[in-house]
């Protein structure tokens, strides 16, 4: 087993790789890297590699543990975890804002097929690439409908919104005189 030391600090440089045994054929192989509180699981590529995430490498001075598991089906088959070794103190970099968090293993999949989600305001759809595979209406509230209008075909078009449909507003209206004052403008306003 080859080693080299990892520093706290490090984005996206340090590299682990995994050898298995015919026993992992067939499996989905995904390597868990923790250190102190902080554990981030990752997809391994074909190869049996990954970048171990940063944000088990922010605090120096702690222990880098690893450790794999592989499933299919109802399989499962772990690993015992693994030293790599005393996390060392880095350079502190130059202050340039937080790394974006590593993706989940759902994202992490979705992006090894070449898939993603896309969300309208009204619908979230499975994409392959630009061509949508699967789309659901996310709910609103209420009895159907839309929760954002700006997505409604047709929202300019006339009597889209008559004032019966809008509570109270013919109450309302009534109360307006055909000219008013600023104060007799705020009683309305403040009812």
């Amino acid at each position: 087993m080859k080693r080299e030391s990892v520093t706290s600090g490090s984005v996206n440089v340090c590299r682990a790789r995994f050898e298995f045994s015919p026993d992992w054929e067939g499996l989905r192989r995904k390597a868990v890297f923790k250190a102190r509180s902080e554990s981030r699981t990752v997809l391994l590529d074909d190869s049996g590699e990954c970048v171990i995430p940063w944000e088990v490498l922010t605090s120096y001075g702690q222990l880098l543990m690893a450790g794999a598991f592989g499933t299919a089906d109802e399989t499962a088959l772990p690993t015992v975890w693994a030293s790599l070794g005393t996390i060392l103190e880095g350079v502190p970099g130059d202050g340039a804002g937080a790394q974006p968090p590593t993706p989940d293993l759902w994202e992490q999949e979705l992006a090894r097929k070449g898939d993603a989600l896309a969300y309208d305001g009204l619908n979230l759809s499975l994409m392959a690439g630009d061509k949508p595979l699967s789309t659901v209406e996310v709910a609103g509230g209420g009895e159907g409908g839309a929760s954002d209008h700006r997505i409604l075909t047709g929202r300019e078009a006339e009597n889209q919104h008559p004032i019966s449909s809008i509570v109270n507003l013919e109450e309302k209206l009534g109360t307006i005189p055909s000219a008013m004052s600023a104060d007799e403008l705020r009683k309305i306003l403040m009812t």
